[in-house]
């Protein structure tokens, strides 16, 4: 039974990251420990997540759970020794990539699987031992991503793991019917499922996007390696839908910069198009009132001309 170490960054939203490790530890399968790093949450959430980990008997292999600081992480870290449930706080928010990274820096060398997985995901009970069943049939050079349905309407298709890029306009369109499975570019980092050695070879999360467009960067360069995109079909995540990010002057920030920024490495003469197509986006946000957005795309075209980029 392979291990699996499932990797979740928390910023503020330990009520959904409740949620999510109460439906890992209902799982059928066994051989796994969680890591949530904390990115310095402003809301005591690993309070609230420690407290809880300790009194819920309705998770009681949670029992077993550990509360440690970045800094005591170091390159003797060994992973077999972590509990069931760790908890690390981190100094500072440094993004998504960078969140996941604190982890990805000890487990790189592991004869195991990594899961990411975003805190405002619920899982099946099977979703695990699935997972491990499909990527155990598929090349070891291959990153998985699951079936994710909405959490409030459970019946229905947000995306099938993952999306595509549009360079012209420099965005991203998810994957909604099982038929497009083929066209994915990308599997969303809010669950992707991939072996611990491939983030040896490939290298950890690029940490300079903070937040989107990491995993897709990551991806783009897993295929010029050779590796498979696939998409686990009997493996069922429930998302609440954009409650990390929101949908408000950062979301448009850092999707509008780091789309650009995507465009300008992979395919640099779309460039001018991916501008044009922003510049568009801004201003339909403007007819509509939405002026934190409109902002957003602003200040993220702006970073990408002056090369504001976060730091790696």
């Amino acid at each position: 039974m392979p291990q699996i170490y499932i990797v979740i960054v928390n910023y503020n939203k330990w009520e959904d990251l409740k949620a999510c490790l109460t439906s890992i530890f209902r799982s059928d399968y066994d051989n796994f420990k969680v890591i949530v790093v904390d990115n310095n949450s402003e809301n005591d959430s690993l309070g609230h997540l420690t407290r809880w980990a300790a009194s819920d008997a309705s998770v009681p292999r949670a029992s077993s759970f550990k509360l440690i600081h970045s800094r005591d992480l170091d390159e003797h870290t060994d992973p077999t020794t972590f509990p069931r449930l760790l908890f690390v706080q981190h100094t500072k928010n440094v993004g998504f990539a960078g969140g996941v990274n604190v982890a990805l820096r000890h487990l790189t060398g592991q004869d195991a699987y990594i899961w990411l997985l975003n805190p405002d995901l619920e899982v099946e009970e099977n979703a695990l031992s699935e997972l491990v069943r499909f990527a155990e049939a598929h090349p070891v050079r291959s990153i998985t991503g699951t079936v994710i349905k909405f959490e409030d309407q459970r019946d229905k298709i947000h995306m099938y793991g993952g999306g595509r890029v549009n360079f012209n306009t420099a965005t991203a369109t998810l994957i909604e019917e099982i038929d497009d499975i083929p066209q994915l570019d990308y599997i969303s980092g809010g669950s992707l499922f991939t072996r611990a050695e491939n983030f040896r070879e490939l290298g950890i999360l690029p940490a300079g996007f903070f937040i989107y467009w990491e995993e897709t960067d990551w991806c783009f360069q897993a295929r010029a390696k050779g590796y498979e995109l696939n998409i686990c079909l009997t493996a069922i995540c429930y998302d609440k839908v954009s409650t990390t990010m929101g949908r408000g002057f950062l979301a448009e920030f850092y999707y509008t910069r780091n789309g650009l920024f995507f465009v300008d490495k992979y395919k640099k003469e779309a460039n001018r198009r991916a501008l044009f197509a922003a510049w568009l986006r801004l201003i339909k946000r403007a007819m509509s009132g939405q002026w934190s957005r409109v902002r957003g795309v602003y200040r993220g075209i702006q970073a990408f001309k002056k090369k504001e980029r976060n730091e790696d």
